[in-house]
C-alpha cells in the first residue's frame, strides 16, 4: 500500500479511544477482508493487543472467534488489553426493520460499554440499512466504504476524507461462503451448562464477579457462591480420585481353612 504511512497514521486516530467504525460496501468489494487487513495491520503496528471477530478464519490464532453475546462480552472484558472486534454480517444481525429485536438490543447496549473494556469495533454491512442507532451513538469514529476491491473511502469527523487506492488483500484468510453466526445464547454446550456451571465457566475465561452477574441476571455474591460451589465439588472430586484403593484381600477357600 503506497500510502501506508498515511493508512497507520489514519488508524492511531481512530482507535487512540474506544469506539465504534462502519464498513460498507456493495456485494464482493471485499469489505469484510479490509476489515481483516485493518484488524491485522493494527494488531501488526501494535496499535491493538487483541484481534476477535464472528468471521471464521483459517488456522489464524490471533483471531478470536466469537459468535454470540456472551462470548463477546468475556472478550471485551476479559482483561484490561486494547481490543478490536469486527461484527461482520451485521445487516443480517442488526437490520433496520428489526431495530428492537432482543439481538440489537443487546448488542447495542453493550456499546457503551466499549469505553471501559477498551474495546474497539467495526461493523460490517453491505448498505446503510442496519439498526440506525449504530449510527447515532457517539462512539462513532468513521464511515468506510469499499468503492471496489482495491478502493477505500473514509469520512470522520476527526479529518478531512481521504481515499485509498490499491489496498491489498488482508494476509488473515476467511471462507468467503461460510456466514458469520452471531446469537444472543451461547452455544448449545454453554446453554446446558447449570447456573453454576456457567458462573465458572465465565470466570476461567476471565470475565469479572460483576459483569458475570450482569450477564447472568445475578448478584456479584451469588455468582462468587456458585463459583465457589463448583470449586468445592471439584476439589472433593479430585480427592476421591486421588485417594488409592485399598488392595483387594483374596478368598479363601474354607476347606483349606478348615483342614
Amino acid at each position: 500500500m503506497s500510502e501506508a504511512r498515511d493508512f497507520y497514521a489514519m488508524l492511531k486516530i481512530l482507535f487512540a479511544n474506544p469506539c465504534l467504525i462502519m464498513m460498507l460496501g456493495d456485494w464482493r468489494t471485499g469489505k469484510t477482508d479490509t476489515s481483516l487487513l485493518i484488524a491485522y495491520l493494527a494488531l501488526k503496528w501494535k496499535i491493538i493487543e487483541r484481534i476477535g471477530s464472528n468471521i471464521w478464519t483459517y488456522n489464524n490464532p490471533s483471531v478470536e472467534y466469537v459468535t454470540s453475546m456472551g462470548g463477546l462480552r468475556r472478550f471485551l472484558w476479559q482483561d484490561r488489553s486494547v481490543k478490536l472486534f469486527a461484527f461482520d454480517e451485521a445487516l443480517t444481525h442488526l437490520p433496520r426493520r428489526r431495530a428492537m429485536s432482543k439481538k440489537s438490543v443487546d448488542v447495542i447496549s453493550l456499546i457503551p460499554e466499549l469505553s471501559k473494556a477498551h474495546g474497539r469495533m467495526i461493523f460490517i454491512a453491505q448498505t446503510e440499512k442496519v439498526d440506525s442507532e449504530l449510527f447515532d451513538t457517539a462512539f462513532l469514529r468513521a464511515t468506510m466504504r469499499k468503492e471496489s476491491k482495491t478502493v477505500l473511502t473514509v469520512r470522520s469527523k476527526l479529518f478531512e476524507s481521504v481515499s485509498f487506492q490499491g489496498v491489498p488483500r488482508s494476509p488473515i484468510r476467511f471462507d468467503k461462503d461460510r456466514l458469520a453466526e452471531f446469537s444472543v445464547s451461547e452455544s448449545v454446550g454453554f446453554d446446558t451448562l447449570s447456573l453454576e456451571g456457567k458462573c465458572a465457566t465465565m470466570y476461567v475465561d476471565g470475565l469479572p464477579m460483576g459483569k458475570i452477574g450482569e450477564t447472568l441476571g445475578i448478584d456479584r455474591q451469588q455468582v462468587r457462591r456458585n463459583i465457589r460451589k463448583v470449586v468445592k465439588a471439584y476439589l472433593s472430586q479430585e480427592r476421591i480420585e486421588l485417594v488409592k484403593s485399598p488392595e483387594p484381600v483374596p478368598e479363601t477357600d474354607s476347606s483349606e481353612t478348615e483342614s
